[in-house]
């Protein structure tokens, strides 16, 4: 199942017991005995990100991999994949990838600054999304995803800053 546990409350909770706790479900359906992978796809299928259609590959709390196929529920009115579906999987990804970082239930991530490059057109590939932490200062976390074609050049650069905190 998942490797990492976080000690909370003198007892260790697995980052997917978290999810479980964090996520409304009022809102979201959850499954049962499913790996991490299995959950966070699952609830990405329920909102927004669901759109891009992204298929979580690999999910980590140092590096993680997303595939975005081209299709047409994410592309521009100029026929190239849209920029917010890069966006918007870099966004999921890191995010998911953040709450490893969580140390009890109450906390959440957010997301505090985001940016992104975008350095070549897709029209018809599949694009992989790979993000990676690259700096974590107490709660603040930053993270780059890239974005490569099939081809294995880049086509986007995003950096996403995130937040770990209890909401008021």
């Amino acid at each position: 199942m998942l490797l990492l546990s976080i000690k909370i409350n003198k007892q260790k909770m697995t980052v997917l017991e978290l999810l479980y706790h964090n996520v409304p479900t009022d809102l979201f359906t959850l499954k049962e005995n499913c790996s991490l992978i299995e959950q966070a796809q699952n609830l990405i299928d329920q909102c927004h990100p669901g759109a891009t259609n992204m298929k979580v590959l690999n999910l980590t709390s140092e590096i993680s991999e997303a595939d975005i196929p081209y299709s047409q529920s994410n592309r521009a009115l100029h026929g190239f994949m849209h920029g917010g579906c890069f966006f918007s999987v870099g966004d999921t990804l890191t995010s998911i990838m953040a709450f490893f970082h969580v140390e009890n239930e109450r906390e959440r991530t957010f997301t505090m600054d985001a940016s992104i490059r975008y350095l070549r057109p897709v029209r018809t590939e599949t694009v992989r999304a790979k993000a990676k932490l690259v700096q974590k200062n107490g709660k603040l976390l930053e993270y780059v995803c890239d974005f490569f074609n099939e081809e294995n050049k880049r086509t986007a650069q995003a950096k996403y800053k995130y937040a770990i905190a209890e909401p008021r």
